[in-house]
């Protein structure tokens, strides 16, 4: 289950990017000062004769107010029942954008619950599984500072590096919770390495996959970061013409790392053919680099089509799910081929 909303998560944080609805709650972790976000511009306006309860947010004079304490309105506004919202000046209320933020976070919130629960479970097995109770403090961690980052970022209204480093942490929880996949899935794996117990040709093959899958792992990682800054680049370039501007030119007035994070991407296509060559008869090694072979292919031509076609929105989530599958992919098949090895000397 935490594997499952990690990818949601990682999905939902692109749509957000994708539609410009990071801002769309402007305050965290409430929404507006609401624990259920409001979906009509009169939930976040001031009018006569209504409650405000303490924290709650109005837009006035496109300026975006905090309610001092709990009240009900007069006939006319009191300025000393509110406050200027001083954290960033981002007074805009869209009731698309404040759900698909409310979602993200959402999503972000329900995979809290099962890493929590593994946590506290696993705590009280530290003498039996010490690995696995350090791997899980280790994503909890990691989920608390994206929870923190997370406020962060809409405190500073979305700063470029920051969003970058958020999506960053989500990579870093999921290959976590592949390699707690992996050490769990090997107790009960180990008959499909039967076939190969006796192979003694195999086993150079064994360690070759390992550095294999290890150089893609730190190459994914590079083609992330490269994939990160051209993404900021388009960022800004929705701040300047507007969500929902044509996109037509727009890569022509991207810098030269949209150049190399494209030509990077026949790097990863080479070492990931030569991966699914090198673990022919390796078991489920084999598998996965068919699996992560095809999701480079989709992903070459997929970032063809943003190329030559002016970046589609809908293309963009698409990507970014599929590079996140590919690595857990490729960190699960890392600690699978060390197992191997260790297993079977």
């Amino acid at each position: 289950m935490s594997i499952t909303l990690t990818f949601l998560v990682i999905l939902a944080g692109s749509i957000v990017r994708m539609t410009g609805s990071g801002m769309g709650c402007p305050d965290w972790p409430k929404c507006f000062g609401l624990i259920i976000p409001p979906t009509n511009i009169n939930q976040v306006s001031w009018s006569p004769n209504l409650f405000f309860s303490e924290g709650q947010m109005v837009i006035k004079d496109h300026e975006l107010l905090v309610a001092n304490k709990s009240f009900s309105a007069g006939l006319e506004f009191n300025p000393s029942n509110w406050k200027s919202y001083e954290r960033h000046d981002y007074a805009i209320f869209n009731p698309v954008h404040t759900w698909i933020e409310y979602i993200n976070r959402l999503l972000g919130a329900l995979l809290g619950i099962p890493i929590l629960l593994a946590s506290i479970f696993i705590f009280f097995r530290y003498r039996s599984h010490p690995k696995w109770s350090l791997t899980m403090l280790a994503i909890l961690c990691m989920l608390l500072f994206e929870a923190w980052l997370g406020k962060v970022v809409v405190d500073g209204n979305l700063i470029p590096h920051q969003i970058t480093f958020h999506l960053a942490g989500a990579f870093i929880i999921l290959a976590l919770l592949a390699l707690i996949y992996r050490s769990v899935s090997s107790e009960w794996e180990t008959h499909a390495f039967v076939a190969e117990r006796n192979i003694q040709d195999l086993a150079k093959n064994r360690s070759k996959a390992l550095r294999i899958y290890i150089l893609i792992s730190i190459l994914l990682g590079i083609q992330i970061i490269l994939g990160t800054q051209v993404r900021e680049e388009v960022d800004v370039l929705m701040k300047t013409f507007g969500v929902g501007a044509s996109r037509l030119g727009w890569v022509g007035k991207l810098s030269s790392i949209v150049l190399v994070h494209r030509s990077f991407s026949l790097v990863m296509l080479l070492f990931s053919f030569y991966l699914l060559k090198l673990s022919e008869g390796l078991a489920g090694l084999r598998f996965r680099a068919g699996i992560i072979l095809m999701i480079f292919i989709l992903e070459a031509t997929l970032g063809a089509a943003m190329y030559y076609f002016d970046i589609p929105k809908i293309i963009q989530p698409i990507h970014i799910v599929l590079s996140a599958i590919a690595w857990f992919l490729i960190i699960d098949g890392s600690f699978k081929s060390w197992l191997m090895i260790r297993d079977f000397k």
